[in-house]
């Protein structure tokens, strides 16, 4: 298996460079702007990856996104949620229950709405050593301590409130996965994205978050949404933007 953490500290950003070391095929996920592309390009071609797909698990609000200016430069597909509100006619749209296959690596295609409508989980599986899920990206859903808020798509009260429960639909779904899968979400530490409990470490596992991610021991819907929305941080000053810049085309 081909596997590369690309991240911005400052930001609490993580993006990713996943792939099979036999036929050299992979993929880029949530590549970001403040990196620039020839970083992507460049680590790739260390690796001996050749990028054949850059994807992104939702539209993001934190950050400018490089993923589609990234697949204009190779010449690839960018995919994206089906429910990505994009205004690139070019996407290709993720939907719940693909698998994209690069060679004996896997990716399973989960949505888990709730931070956006759009969100995305990527299960990766190994085929090499099989089925198992070795590892899953969870862009903004499930942190380290933490999970993704759900207010920063324009909503009133009554969509957040929605939005939250469908978040804890999909962490739970999430819990499903077994301990040892190890947990690579879009941010940790500094980022505006989570709560006042997201953790500075980058990566955790399933089991680790089962025990002691104080938002997945509220196995009660009602708890959840109100324990989520009561830690809300403000949200970031330019989200609206950002979030407005990675929509365009």
């Amino acid at each position: 298996m081909i596997w590369s953490v690309i991240q911005n500290p400052r930001l609490g950003c993580n993006s990713f460079l996943v792939g099979d070391e036999v036929s050299g095929q992979g993929a880029v996920v949530d590549p970001l702007g403040q990196v620039g592309i020839e970083a992507y390009i460049l680590e790739a071609h260390s690796l001996g990856m050749q990028i054949v797909e850059v994807l992104e698990t939702h539209v993001h609000a934190d950050h400018v996104s490089l993923a589609k200016d990234l697949a204009r430069e190779l010449s690839v597909p960018y995919r994206i949620s089906r429910h990505a509100p994009v205004s690139m006619t070019e996407a290709h749209r993720l939907a719940e229950g693909m698998r994209l296959e690069y060679g004996a690596l896997a990716m399973d295609v989960w949505e888990t709405p709730g931070h956006t409508p759009d969100s995305l989980a990527l299960v990766i599986r190994d085929l090499a050593r099989g089925e198992a899920p070795w590892a899953v990206l969870t862009g903004d859903s499930l942190f380290v301590g933490d999970v993704g808020r759900p207010d920063l798509v324009d909503a009133d009260e009554a969509a957040i409130k929605q939005a939250t429960i469908n978040q804890y639909h999909s962490i739970r779904r999430l819990m499903e996965l077994p301990d040892w899968t190890e947990l690579w979400p879009a941010h940790y530490g500094s980022s505006p994205c989570g709560g006042i409990f997201m953790n500075r470490r980058p990566q955790s596992t399933i089991g680790y978050e089962r025990q002691f991610n104080p938002f997945i021991k509220l196995t009660d819907e009602e708890a959840f949404v109100k324990e989520t929305l009561r830690f809300l941080k403000p949200p970031p000053q330019d989200a609206k933007e950002i979030r407005a810049t990675n929509l365009s085309a």
